[in-house]
């Protein structure tokens, strides 16, 4: 037997992924409670009864889709163990597939909040904290295996190939023709192996 508490978290939820389907067809701009309701098929007042307001819901999508994107990366490198290989995983999973990238694009879009809301910018904090803390196990784990060879501090390793990746993939999710997925990669690929005095593999 469903019971309320479980009904009420599936409907919330429910709710989330008609907000993302509307969201990647309408934009953000359009993204009302009206057009959520129809999207799942509700009135506007059973959207309200689980989020009073359209801000909470869209909060809601936007931590949502942080926590997806996380744990992809995770899942992508979790079973290999090879440092390098790792890292080169970790750049492929962390850019876009290509200027549709579902996720990518919402995220991209819903980060453009945090200018002018808190809880959205703590959102954008917390995703590059724990983005930048995959990328500093993975330079440590290369640095204390002899397989990176560097006197930099793995943080700012971290930190500065987080930071190009992410204005690789705006580029990517905007559909600039000069910057097409492999050569993001490629370029990703040639500056850790700079910063970490290695080869980092590749294909």
């Amino acid at each position: 037997m469903t019971t309320p508490r479980r009904h009420s978290a599936k409907r919330r939820e429910e709710l989330v992924e008609a907000a993302e389907r509307a969201l990647l067809r309408s934009g953000l701009s359009a993204l009302t409670v009206r057009a959520v309701a129809s999207e799942a098929g509700v009135s506007p007042g059973a959207v309200l009864y689980h989020y009073a307001k359209a801000d909470d819901l869209v909060y809601e999508l936007h931590r949502t889709l942080v926590d997806r994107y996380v744990a992809a990366r995770m899942r992508a490198v979790a079973k290999l163990a090879d440092p390098a290989r790792r890292l080169v995983r970790a750049f492929e999973s962390g850019l876009p597939a290509g200027p549709g990238d579902p996720t990518c694009r919402l995220l991209y879009e819903l980060h453009a909040l945090a200018g002018r809301s808190r809880s959205h910018a703590a959102l954008m904090a917390s995703l590059w904290d724990r983005e930048l803390m995959l990328y500093e196990s993975i330079v440590q784990a290369g640095v204390a295996g002899g397989a990176f060879r560097t006197e930099r501090d793995p943080h700012d390793i971290a930190a500065s190939l987080l930071a190009m990746e992410d204005g690789l993939g705006l580029h990517i999710v905007s559909g600039n023709s000069s910057m097409a997925v492999g050569d993001a990669v490629r370029l990703l690929v040639e500056t850790a192996s700079g910063q970490l005095g290695c080869e980092l593999p590749t294909g």
